[in-house]
């Protein structure tokens, strides 16, 4: 799993797919399946007058980048993009598979704030089979409603991918969050956070990482331009649950009913 931890030029395609590439250079493979992430929108970033002028990028040049990064690189290849529908526009996950084909797309179910203003809301989350291994997305805001990592986990998720741009003060949060989605669901989250400034005075600090099934952060956290690299091992999920029986003492009969008790 490499996540490209980078900063964005706000509506500068054409700059950001250089960046990227200027920093896969230093990619190495391991062995078995191959995942690179990229930030949200990290082709455009959220100046919203740029997605009129330059255009939507999914299907269009974000998804014709990340196809040829996948196929170059031989890896299942994760990045978001402008979907545009009708005046609005969908802020929208592609995955491309190593042969350099769109494998599918997830639109942010949870737009944030005043991103609702342009961003339309996915109405379905996605799983994705990639080389036998069970992979959900999320979309940044998406990891705050632990009930969708909680039912794509139900449906078989091994791995959680979250590309994100988590702006400062939020990095505790952020972390928190991450690990949390981790350890309650026991499965991996991988998670890619922008760096650099926004357009509109934002901080992003990074922090990209990748949590295992038991809680342990496995990569550095810092806010560098960089690769963020590890590799998991699936079978340690299996390993997990059969000493922390989350899912086989799931009581959904006690779920049901609230007792409401007044003074």
């Amino acid at each position: 799993m490499t996540l490209v931890q980078m900063s964005c030029v706000e509506g500068n395609r054409k700059h950001n797919f250089a960046n990227a590439r200027l920093l896969l250079e230093h990619y190495k493979p391991r062995i078995g399946v191959q995942f690179i992430q990229f930030p949200e929108l990290f082709a455009i970033g959220f100046r919203h007058e740029d997605y009129g002028k330059e255009g939507p990028g999914v299907p269009g040049p974000t998804t014709d980048f990340l196809c040829s990064i996948a196929e170059e690189y031989g890896a299942y290849t994760v990045g978001t993009g402008i979907e545009k529908s009708g005046d609005k526009f969908y802020n929208t996950l592609v995955l491309a598979r190593p042969e350099g084909q769109v494998s599918g797309t997830y639109r942010k179910i949870h737009p944030f704030q005043d991103e609702r203003d342009v961003f339309m809301g996915g109405d379905s989350m996605a799983l994705f089979d990639c080389a036998g291994i069970k992979v959900g997305t999320q979309i940044c805001y998406d990891i705050r409603f632990p009930e969708v990592t909680r039912k794509l986990a139900l449906e078989g998720a091994e791995l959680v991918l979250v590309p994100a741009a988590f702006p400062d003060p939020r990095s505790e949060h952020w972390n928190t969050l991450v690990k949390a989605r981790a350890i309650e669901n026991q499965l991996y989250v991988a998670a890619v956070n922008r760096i650099g400034f926004g357009f509109d005075g934002k901080t992003y600090f990074g922090h990209s990482q990748i949590v295992d099934p038991w809680g342990i952060v496995l990569t550095k956290r810092n806010s560098e331009e960089r690769l963020v690299t590890t590799q998991g091992n699936t079978e340690m999920i299996e390993s997990v649950r059969s000493q922390i029986t989350c899912y086989a003492d799931i009581a959904e009969s006690g779920y049901d009913n609230i007792k409401r008790f007044k003074e």
